[in-house]
């Protein structure tokens, strides 16, 4: 929203120029703000899923939707394969020939079940919208193996969708990775989420959860909040709706002595305001 809007609005202007800024990690900002640690997307969103069955190494394997042109393949999440068709049954059996369980469920997401971690890096499917599949290609010495894994299971789902249109053009690896049994002391006492990250991380941490059309949370300390923009909006009105959210955030900061700091992330940075810095004048 900060690259496409043409103003920002000045609550959110004033809490980015007078916080403190660092990095995260696209793959693990989830962990990173509620534990202040890496610990993988694949591992945590599986307490959400299969919380009897989420001990072990884990990798997402999510469907996603192909749309080719002349010059490129672009990719795009929200796609869905159902674990009773046949070409979910086919990839199932391709990957159990190359000794991994394949665990398609009702949300849309897939995981893999890993002997080891693959020595790869992979993108988050956030980072998909608008991209080439040159561009989020896994990277890495095992590069190429996964890369003929991509390849296969879009020969297999593009062959199906033949007579099934509606099957989506591939599975997308992701967020391998295995969490201890004892999860870190986390940084906040509950959450407002819908992401599978952000809840099955609750879930693991044992983290209270309010559910994410409730306003109870509203500037409460200790809590991280996972803000949702409309899609249906212009990047201004988005940054607008934010900004009333966040007035009455910095107003608690500065004035009610019930936060002692406020934290504005993304999936690339996080910006952090204490109640000192947001007296600053400049």
């Amino acid at each position: 929203m900060l690259r496409e809007a043409a103003r920002v609005p000045r609550p959110v202007r004033r809490l980015l120029g007078r916080a403190q800024s660092r990095v995260l990690d696209p793959a693990t900002c989830h962990s990173r703000l509620l534990f202040d640690g890496d610990y993988p997307a694949a591992a945590l969103s599986r307490y959400l899923d299969y919380p009897e069955d989420a001990p072990g190494s884990w990798m997402r394997a999510d469907p996603v939707g192909i749309t080719p042109d002349l010059g490129a393949v672009w990719l795009h999440e929200k796609a869905r394969l159902c674990s009773e068709s046949p070409a979910a049954r086919e990839l199932v059996a391709l990957f159990s020939e190359e000794g991994m369980r394949l665990d398609l469920i009702g949300s849309g997401r897939g995981y893999l079940a890993l002997k080891r971690l693959p020595d790869c890096r992979f993108t988050p499917p956030w980072q998909l919208a608008g991209e080439s599949m040159d561009r989020v290609w896994p990277q890495g010495p095992e590069a190429l193996y996964w890369r003929r894994l991509l390849n296969e299971t879009q020969m297999i789902l593009h062959q199906h969708r033949q007579s099934s249109p509606e099957l989506p053009g591939s599975l997308w690896f992701w967020g391998a990775g295995e969490v201890p049994v004892t999860p870190p002391v986390a940084r906040v006492r509950l959450i407002r989420a819908t992401s599978p990250e952000l809840l099955g991380a609750a879930a693991w941490a044992g983290l209270d959860v309010v559910e994410a059309a409730s306003k109870e949370l509203d500037a409460m300390p200790g809590a991280l909040v996972e803000w949702q923009p409309d899609c249906g909006r212009t990047a201004e009105d988005n940054l607008e709706r934010l900004a009333s959210y966040l007035a009455v955030a910095l107003r608690h900061l500065r004035f009610s002595g019930r936060l002692r700091e406020l934290e504005l992330a993304g999936e690339h940075r996080v910006w952090r305001l204490s109640t000192l810095r947001a007296w600053r004048p400049w």
